[in-house]
């Protein structure tokens, strides 16, 4: 094609187009992101076609100029906030998930498998519980009664304890996740101790509150089970995934220093982590204002939140596989 056919083909959308750039630019914004990146990429197709059949250098540096400014604008816009969170929760955090599967499994493996070990060992030799370091059943049973009272009375705790109480489950979370996700600097020994340590506390407590008075276990299984739990368990299991991940780049940094290991294994291991804080956080939610209400049927709250438990891994497992 000759220059002057090329000119006369495409003069009409470079006016257009420019008139587009001259708009975002003024506005700082851009009214259509999907239409300017294909006019952009058509712009750009345009140039590569202009210098590889030697057109007038006048005209190839029009071209590059009008590219260089829609380059500008396409990548110094930002997309809302509202629509890059939404997406990011119906797509990306479970597909970010199921990527480090491996580590994912390991981490359910280390959590798991002691908290249902040691739940069934306490569930039949309930006096075991006492003797396991990081257990207090007297402190735990002092707690619930006072649950366990509260909700034979129908008295709920005030509003602003559960405020100051979300404060306290967030720090509580908060810290979880970052014992397991430093653990991972110490070759994932540091990891590995976290998961095995609160699985087999969580899981000794669990079965040996089955031998309570019906009453104090009926107020400690409808607050642990109420809604957070599913939340919580996983956002503890993704964190040990991050700190898995990162102990492995130190452990087999495949060639790469260690250093730079860290980095490329780094980026992975903080998707985690993001997605780890963000169970945590709902977790804390539902903990303050839903977990602790003593005025709601204790099985309505714990059927509630095996519900949950079963939504957050349906979640996981089918997030974003649409197109």
């Amino acid at each position: 094609m000759k220059q002057f056919e090329f000119e006369q083909r495409y003069e009409s959308f470079w006016q257009n187009f420019s008139a587009e750039i001259d708009a975002a630019e003024k506005n700082r914004t851009i009214d259509n992101a999907r239409h300017f990146t294909q006019r952009y990429r058509q712009l750009c197709r345009q140039t590569m076609q202009a210098e590889n059949r030697a057109y007038s250098p006048s005209l190839v540096e029009e071209l590059n100029r009008l590219t260089a400014r829609a380059h500008q604008v396409l990548y110094r816009y930002q997309a809302p906030v509202l629509p890059k969170l939404v997406q990011w929760l119906k797509s990306d955090l479970p597909r970010q998930v199921r990527a480090e599967k491996t580590v994912v499994i390991w981490s359910h493996i280390l959590f798991y498998v002691p908290f249902i070990v040691f739940f069934v060992l306490c569930a039949i030799f309930p006096h075991w519980a006492n003797d396991l370091p990081g257990v207090d059943m007297v402190e735990m049973q002092e707690m619930y009664q006072d649950r366990a009272n509260r909700m034979m009375n129908n008295e709920n705790r005030p509003l602003d304890t559960s405020f100051m109480m979300f404060g306290h489950y967030i720090l509580n979370n908060i810290s979880i996740g970052f014992q397991s996700v430093g653990g991972g600097f110490l070759f994932g020994l540091g990891t590995i101790y976290i998961l095995v340590l609160n699985g087999y506390m969580i899981g000794a407590i669990e079965g040996a509150m089955l031998h309570s008075d019906p009453a104090v276990a009926t107020a400690f299984y409808s607050f642990v089970e109420a809604g957070h739990g599913g939340f919580e368990f996983t956002g503890i299991v993704l964190a040990g995934a991050a700190g898995l991940r990162i102990g492995l780049a130190l452990l087999a940094p495949q060639g790469y220093s260690r250093l730079d290991a860290l980095k490329i294994q780094g980026k992975k291991a903080g998707q985690l982590i993001i997605a780890a804080f963000f169970f945590l956080f709902i977790a804390a939610i539902f903990e303050a204002f839903w977990s602790s209400n003593t005025l709601l049927p204790p099985y309505f709250k714990i059927g509630v939140g095996f519900a949950l438990w079963i939504a957050v891994y349906v979640y996981l497992l089918f997030g974003g596989r649409q197109k």
